[in-house]
């Protein structure tokens, strides 16, 4: 009897859990661009379903769960985002600015991360022989902006992606030489805009 009551208490729990995510909900348009290994980009026009976890209060914000669903690009999550009011600005846990408040209550907040690639970048001479190996380190950014406006029955809100992804090519030091093949970064980048309620 006591574990029957121990397995209703945990999925109680387990369904509450679940339905606090996505507390505000909507769909809008979205418009990413990805470059190509040319240095030509390719552009898409996707129809977007979002589902949020937002907080706001006079000591801070919060955007504590995020799920985007868009055609052609499947669904994904951005990290969980807690910043402190001070004054008009929003601070993360190092003191750093992060957003604002502007004077008609719309919030803009801005989240930074990054990945890194490691690779041997091998250097041959004339006669292709390997006189250097070097250790190197390729970063990969990614800038994503949010910003909460308020409306009538809820939120107008606007998230835009600057992203560094990573590719391959190979390069050679002279023509007869083999080729190294090493990572470099392509650019892409999205904007999105949703009425959540």
């Amino acid at each position: 009897m006591n574990y029957m009551a121990f397995v209703l208490v945990v999925l109680g729990f387990s369904v509450s859990q679940a339905q606090v995510l996505g507390e505000l909900k909507g769909a809008g348009p979205m418009t990413a661009s990805y470059e190509r290994l040319d240095g030509t980009y390719e552009t898409m026009d996707l129809k977007c379903t979002v589902a949020l976890n937002y907080h706001q209060s006079a000591e801070k914000v919060e955007l504590d769960f995020s799920f985007y669903d868009c055609n052609r690009l499947g669904g994904w999550n951005d990290l969980p985002v807690s910043l402190k009011v001070q004054g008009g600005s929003l601070v993360d846990a190092q003191g750093q600015e992060k957003g604002r408040i502007l004077a008609d209550g719309t919030v803009e907040f801005t989240a930074n991360t990054y990945s890194t690639v490691h690779y041997q970048d091998t250097q041959y001479d004339f006669d292709c022989r390997p006189y250097s190996t070097s250790r190197k380190t390729l970063r990969l950014d990614t800038v994503t902006s949010y910003s909460f406006a308020k409306s009538a029955e809820g939120y107008r809100f606007t998230r835009k992606q600057s992203q560094d992804r990573v590719a391959y090519k190979s390069k050679r030091d002279h023509s007869r030489c083999p080729a190294v093949v090493v990572p470099f970064k392509l650019k892409s980048g999205s904007s999105m805009t949703a009425a959540i309620r």
